[in-house]
């Protein structure tokens, strides 16, 4: 795949309705803080080019777990592949369940009705059209959502009575564009520390481990235009992320102005489609609405196209069969695609408990993408951690953050620093009291020590495609 419809894609796969209606609803009931959790990504892209890409190009991966087994232990493999899986489904069904308030609210169809279509759809055009599809559908998907967010904001600030300016001062008096907090209580979610502390994080933990995005950077033809991948994806994300945040305080200084045009909101996570289904023409506001569709059907095909491939190639090829042809694991996917989506589609009913949609997910992600993270960073920059040090240091890393949520009031976005920097201390440590790794199992397979030994497995047609 050609590297710029490639970072786009990378971009699209977080940008769900999580982002396009979460985004927008924390800029119209806070400020502009978050927004510093965005600058994590070019912060953090140096580390993915140098550190990650060199191995995950040259050794002709499938999934980002293989490399865990080379330069560990398949139990490594396989714990880091199930953590992966826990941690995307649930993105997947809170992905699922933001548009599922949209047809709520445009049809007045249950919310269970409305997830149970959103999944169905999706899930049968990803088990129809693989890797590729879901690559294309993603670039054409995040070009409408785009397009949406820069018409609310447009339209909005429009509607204000004295335009921009009128719509500056009354959003400036409110509070919402503040930028800058920069307290250094542990409490503050908001902090200009914690978000740029558990934003870097939160960038390079999905770049470095995850399988939903790490299989787009597979498809690109070289190391040259995998790196390209990421710079853009770095690129766009920040001022993508302050366009969706300004659209939440434009509507505030719309509506600080229409204050009667509010009846009937019964969430403020609906705030986007609320406006645009009220404010805009009847087509324009089912582009807007089809946007957010799009933004979470691209998240959804991404997510359960990255678990049928890790359950595929992490388990059923490596476990059980080994040695079957490509299009036999090409039909094993599909099915696995079918159970993903089933599975996916039933878990959204239930995501309503997470809370706001900006920072549902990041509550889960906390507990697993720290010490997953922790992980890789053991494997790619030591030579002398071992796999049962690894393992021991995973343990104590989530331990710690299940210990920090639950006896404390830090803020998440701290938690999952805690999570990676607690499974590198551990891992490390435990290793020292163990038999040092062999050869095999270090020599390029650590970053500055010995050269990564390209795989042929891709010309030999030994792994599904």
């Amino acid at each position: 795949m050609p590297w710029l419809s490639v970072g786009i894609s990378i971009v699209a796969a977080d940008l769900s309705a999580i982002s396009v209606m979460g985004l927008p609803a924390w800029g119209y009931k806070h400020n502009l803080e978050l927004l510093w959790i965005a600058v994590g990504y070019p912060l953090v892209a140096p580390v993915v080019i140098l550190v990650f890409v060199p191995f995950y190009v040259k050794l002709n991966l499938y999934t980002a777990y293989e490399y865990l087994e080379r330069r560990f232990s398949l139990s490594v493999r396989l714990i880091a592949s199930f953590l992966f899986q826990i941690l995307r489904g649930t993105h997947v069904a809170i992905a699922l369940y933001a548009p599922s308030l949209i047809i709520n609210f445009v049809t007045g169809l249950p919310v269970w009705q409305c997830i149970l279509l959103m999944g169905l759809f999706t899930t049968i055009y990803t088990s129809l059209g693989g890797m590729k599809a879901v690559i294309w559908t993603d670039v054409i998907q995040f070009c409408m959502v785009m397009s949406s967010i820069l018409l609310v904001f447009c339209t909005a600030i429009g509607h204000v009575k004295g335009g921009i300016i009128a719509a500056y001062y009354a959003a400036m008096q409110a509070g919402r564009l503040r930028l800058f907090n920069f307290s250094t209580d542990p409490t503050e979610l908001t902090s200009f520390w914690a978000c740029i502390i558990g934003g870097s994080l939160l960038s390079l933990a999905p770049l470095a481990t995850d399988q939903a995005i790490l299989q787009r950077l597979f498809t690109t033809r070289s190391v040259k235009e995998c790196t390209q991948s990421v710079i853009l994806q770095s690129v766009l994300v920040t001022p993508i992320n302050l366009l969706l945040y300004l659209a939440g305080t434009a509507l505030f200084s719309f509506y600080h102005f229409h204050p009667a045009h509010l009846a009937g909101l019964n969430t403020s996570d609906a705030i986007m489609p609320f406006f645009a289904v009220r404010e805009l023409p009847s087509g324009v506001s089912g582009l807007i609405v089809a946007s957010i569709f799009a933004a979470s059907m691209a998240v959804m095909s991404a997510g359960i196209n990255a678990l049928t491939t890790a359950t595929t190639v992490d388990y059923y090829q490596r476990l059980f069969r080994p040695h079957e042809t490509p299009q036999h694991y090409a039909s094993i996917g599909r099915v696995g695609t079918l159970c993903w989506g089933l599975a996916a589609t039933l878990f959204a009913t239930s995501a309503k408990d997470f809370g706001e949609l900006a920072i549902g997910y990041t509550k889960v992600s906390s507990f697993i993408s720290g010490p997953l993270l922790g992980i890789f960073l053991l494997g790619t920059l030591t030579k002398r951690t071992t796999a049962g040090g690894t393992l021991i240091g995973m343990g104590i890393g989530i331990a710690a953050v299940c210990l920090v949520t639950f006896h404390s009031r830090w803020c998440l976005l701290h938690i999952r620093a805690i999570g990676a920097a607690t499974t590198i201390f551990a891992g490390y440590l435990a290793s020292l009291f163990m038999a040092t790794p062999s050869s095999e199992k270090t020599r390029g397979y650590v970053v500055g020590y010995g050269e990564v030994v390209s795989s042929e497995r891709n010309r030999t047609g030994q792994a599904p495609i």
